[in-house]
């Protein structure tokens, strides 16, 4: 799994979050590679249930994120 993103998020108290996103490069042949699924997690190893391009949820606390 490569990162490939890296961005700051908000919750509506205001708390920070830096958010990490992971893709796994499926492998198609020998010279190419086509994206796989990302995975979203918060830099503490928490993991993030996507619910648009800008806002995530906490799987853990259930907290909605948005992303600034």
């Amino acid at each position: 799994m490569d990162l490939v993103e890296k961005f700051d998020a908000k919750g509506k108290t205001g708390t920070g979050y830096h958010v990490e996103v992971y893709q796994t490069p499926i492998d198609v042949s020998d010279e190419s590679a086509l994206p796989g699924s990302k995975t979203y997690q918060l830099a503490d190893g928490r993991a993030l249930d996507p619910l648009s391009d800008a806002k995530f949820k906490i799987i853990q606390t259930g907290e909605k994120i948005y992303r600034i």
